[in-house]
């Protein structure tokens, strides 16, 4: 019996091990004028019956994606596809991104977008979207926008622009990691919404453009290098600056204007990284696209520690070649308090 026992709890950890290490993140739910929808939730949507529907565009799962070439980065890997639904909207209200958990020492800017599906946005595909700027945040008075996230409980918040025209659109909410200097990890995420309102302006120009080609010719810059000391929010500046909602989070850079997000942080820059485990269990219950989600139950932790440069986790997404990563240990470590605190 013991034995027997002993095995069981093996086996638990096991399971449990490589989600409490290797952990990324993805948008849990979203709640838009109002209402809570869920997030596609990889690990546990695809092995329900019947599949449920929902707002969000299927992601594989908590990884990033590497390539800036890629379709993928639009919408994440199998993205380019429809959901099945479609949340309404009313122009000039807000859309909340619950995250849930993100690792403190993914440091990175966070932005969203949006992109007019011309028609139904079940039927649209991401490869073919134009994309305009709703707000961005990077990296501000010493803190990043990501680390703001965090202080703001997982959440991001976004206003759809009240000057935009009625229609079905694609918004695209992402974190760029820049922990792994040389490979920025980019975790994107599409839901879909039919906005509503008397609005009747659409971004055109310069306002838009395709992804991938937001990042060509952007290089991101080494966040551990004793240099570093601003960051340039790349893309076109925020489309319906005056819908903006006031948040100064946003870099003063050229591409970028003040953003319509609001995301205040809650605790202070000296203390503001969280370390996260999630525990997912298989007690799992269906979430419809109106219903507050429920899909799967979980055990979450966090402390309050200090962000520093990560060690390798074992999956090759988090980590680069180990002699760089060893030079650069030092380095940081020396530097730690007066870059991020």
């Amino acid at each position: 019996m013991f034995s027997t026992s002993l095995s069981l709890a093996a086996l638990a950890l096991a399971f449990v091990a490589p989600s409490a290490v290797n952990a990324h993140g993805y948008i849990h739910n979203y709640e838009i004028d109002g209402k809570n929808y869920s997030g596609w939730l990889p690990f546990t949507d695809p092995y329900l019956s019947p599949i449920p529907s929902r707002i969000e565009r299927n992601i594989p799962d908590d990884g990033p994606v590497l390539d800036v070439t890629s379709p993928d980065l639009a919408c994440n890997k199998g993205g380019e596809t429809g959901a099945k639904s479609v949340a309404p909207v009313t122009a000039g209200s807000q859309i909340t991104f619950d995250w849930q958990e993100w690792p403190a020492d993914h440091l990175g800017p966070v932005s969203t977008y949006m992109a007019a599906c011309n028609g139904d946005c079940v039927s649209f595909d991401a490869t073919k979207a134009k994309w305009f700027k709703i707000d961005a945040a990077g990296y501000n008075d010493k803190v990043w926008a990501s680390t703001q996230l965090i202080d703001n409980g997982f959440k991001w918040t976004s206003t759809i622009p009240s000057e935009l025209k009625a229609g079905e659109y694609l918004v695209r909410h992402e974190i760029v990691a820049l922990h792994d200097a040389g490979q920025p990890q980019f975790y994107p995420s599409c839901a879909q919404v039919k906005v509503s309102g008397s609005g009747t302006q659409v971004p055109s120009g310069a306002s838009l453009v395709s992804i991938p080609g937001l990042y060509t010719g952007f290089t991101f810059p080494d966040i551990w290098d004793d240099n570093f000391k601003s960051f340039t929010i790349p893309g076109p500046a925020v489309a319906f600056t005056g819908s903006s909602s006031g948040s100064e989070q946003s870099d003063p850079a050229p591409s970028s204007t003040h953003a319509s997000s609001t995301h205040a942080p809650t605790s202070s820059a000296a203390s503001h990284a969280a370390s996260s485990t999630q525990v997912h269990t298989s007690a799992v219950t269906s979430a419809q696209e109106s219903a507050t989600p429920a899909a799967a139950s979980s055990v979450h932790t966090s402390s309050t520690v200090a962000a520093s440069k990560p060690s390798s986790t074992g999956t090759g997404r988090c980590s680069s070649k180990r002699s760089r990563r060893r030079g650069m240990v030092k380095r940081h470590v020396s530097h730690l308090a007066k870059r991020h605190h």
